[in-house]
């Protein structure tokens, strides 16, 4: 009995093999044999996580499968061709890069990306170059921390998905080399010629999986209170020659959120080449107390032999929905006034930017800065009267300096109309030039160190000036930073009115959190930045001093200039105090712009 099940065994893993006739020596250099990730931790310590044996196993693993025989010693690449061998195989280890931004000690789940880049080289005996190429792979998870808790859990987990990921696409890139099958046929002394493009494996063995799968809460702060609607997307892909047939994807883990899907669920039979995309979604019913629950997420197929990827694997915190009136508190504003009937601006561009995390994880975050963007966007809808296809949302990972530029040089003329007026807020970081006082967004690649990487406020001016428009108005809440190795010398403060005559005239207008170089502060109980949440609630008719049931731009300005120092000083004991660029008086010629129209 245990001879059969050995020998069953074998027999599955050689179909998920290509096992050409063929010895050879794996080689590796140091790039493998000290790899490692490194990451900042809760603590803001610099951490490395070693990947180098989870690299040297993996690849000893799935470049055997290639070859009947590896000689798997793991010199290094200076050394010279073993007697016995066919060929040699070098692998050199590129780019790794994880990328995970953990702004403080808290018992929360976030976001991970492991990039890693490789280059796989075939030699023959006599040492000419058969093969080479490079392959590029990114894996996305989730990983957790613990409050008081330097550590991240969850992370050599996908570090093994990651490394498992790129050494298996080295194998099939290796397993289907023309010149290397070629060798292999010629090893083989005259038997049956392996076709170009064919594999070893059977046709039923002959479709791997690969799949992405992000798991979303609705309010995208990474907690699942009661009632709050949770949804999975998966997106599947067919990498194989052959057709996978009944393709599924099924959900297990914590009863808790398994429950909210009826799973499995069906993709259907993928085409080879062919990727397809599934959401599901449900409500998170009601929780006693606060806990965190598991998500795992597979790929299945009825197809015999599919190669399967590996699950992916998901933590949230769930906890109970607050209370009435701690709800109340929370998000007055995020309750979106409705439209008044009829109300209209057909000639009104909105865009509404928010980059609150980065790439770089030596960039602090800008907590709220997302929520912000989003109920902006509503308000500009709702109160502001602008279409919703001329309203434009650009958050996060989607506001790379590339993606800034393509919604504000590109994106905005083609929906501006000779006589309208634009409306763009933005939520984040920016950058202060410690000699010049010129003032630079930070997209979501920004860093301090590469100010290339950033937007200029003087090219967003550029790009609205060239506008046929009769107002722009930027609302900005930002928080300074001065620029690497610098300090803003004493009273120097940052250049806001680059555009120069544009400003003068009052065709271009902003509104500014902050006065000079001062902390823009977040409104913890209200989930918002300070300076924004003032915003929201005075173009919801907080501003509307007169109540004729429109915000001027002149009673939103003055609104926020006398409620955001007064919140700063009792939230915080700092100061922070709103301007404008131009100055708004009573007579700017924009004092009576309309904003937003309330009833």
């Amino acid at each position: 009995m245990l001879r059969l099940v050995v020998a069953v065994f074998l027999r599955a893993r050689r179909l998920r093999g290509y096992w050409l006739p063929l010895t050879v020596s794996l080689r590796l250099g140091p790039s493998v044999t000290d790899a490692g990730l490194d990451y900042t931790d809760p603590c803001r310590q610099r951490r490395t996580l070693p990947i180098s044996d989870r690299l040297h196993d993996a690849l000893k693993r799935d470049i055997g499968m290639v070859f009947e025989h590896v000689h798997t010693d793991a010199q290094p690449l200076s050394s010279g061709m073993a007697a016995t061998s066919d060929g040699v195989v070098e692998v050199v280890l590129g780019l790794k890069e994880l990328t995970l931004l953990i702004p403080r000690q808290d018992t929360k789940s976030y976001a991970a990306t492991i990039t890693l880049g490789a280059t796989v080289t075939y030699y023959d005996a006599a040492g000419n170059l058969l093969y080479t190429k490079s392959l590029r792979t990114e894996t996305r998870g989730n990983v957790n921390t613990e409050r008081q808790s330097c550590e991240v859990y969850g992370l050599a987990g996908l570090a093994n998905e990651a490394v498992a990921t790129l050494t298996q696409g080295l194998k099939k890139h290796l397993g289907t080399s023309i010149k290397i099958r070629q060798a292999a046929e010629a090893q083989k002394g005259g038997e049956r010629p392996l076709s170009p493009g064919s594999s070893a494996e059977p046709k039923t063995g002959g479709v791997p999986l690969s799949f992405r799968a992000m798991l979303k809460d609705e309010t995208k702060d990474q907690v699942i209170e009661s009632g709050e609607r949770v949804s999975v997307e998966v997106e599947v892909t067919n990498a194989g020659p052959d057709f996978a047939r009944g393709v599924v994807v099924t959900l297990s883990g914590s009863p808790a959120l398994v429950q909210l899907f009826n799973g499995p669920i069906p993709v259907g039979d993928l085409s080879p080449g062919e990727t397809r995309r599934v959401e599901v979604s449900g409500r998170l019913q009601s929780v006693a107390a606060a806990q965190q629950a598991e998500l795992v997420i597979s790929v299945a197929t009825s197809s015999a032999g599919t190669g399967l990827p590996n699950p992916k694997r998901f933590v949230a915190a769930l906890r109970p929905a607050k209370s009435e009136d701690s709800v109340e508190r929370s998000i007055d504003v995020d309750q979106v006034p409705e439209r008044v009937r009829g109300y209209e601006r057909r000639k009104a561009v909105g865009i509404a930017i928010e980059v609150g995390a980065f790439l770089d994880p030596d960039v602090p975050g800008v907590k709220f800065a997302s929520h912000d963007a989003e109920v902006m966007a509503n308000y500009f809808s709702t109160v502001g009267g602008i279409p919703a296809k001329q309203i434009k949302l650009v958050t996060d990972e989607h506001a790379l300096k590339e993606d800034v530029a393509e919604v504000l040089e590109n994106w905005l003329p083609q929906r501006v109309e000779s006589g309208g007026s634009v409306f763009v807020f933005f939520s984040g970081r920016a950058m202060v030039d410690p000699v010049t006082g010129a003032v630079s967004l930070f997209p979501y690649e920004g860093n301090p160190a590469s100010p290339i990487r950033l937007y200029s406020l003087r090219r967003l001016h550029a790009a609205l000036t060239r506008l046929p428009l009769q107002y722009a108005v930027l609302l900005l809440d930002l928080t300074l930073t001065a620029g690497p190795d610098s300090v803003l010398p004493t009273g120097k403060g940052p250049v806001w009115d680059a555009a120069g005559p544009a400003l003068g005239d009052g065709t271009l207008v902003q509104i500014l959190g902050i006065s000079g170089v001062q902390d823009a502060h977040h409104y913890e109980e209200r989930r918002h930045g300070l300076f924004t949440y003032y915003l929201l609630k005075g173009l919801g008719g907080a501003a509307d001093g007169d109540g004729n049931g429109v915000v001027a731009m002149g009673e939103l300005f003055e609104y926020v200039r006398a409620q955001v120092p007064k919140a700063a000083r009792a939230e915080g004991g700092n100061e922070q105090v709103p301007m404008s660029v131009p100055a708004l008086g009573p007579n700017a010629k924009t004092w009576n712009f309309p904003l937003a129209r309330v009833k």
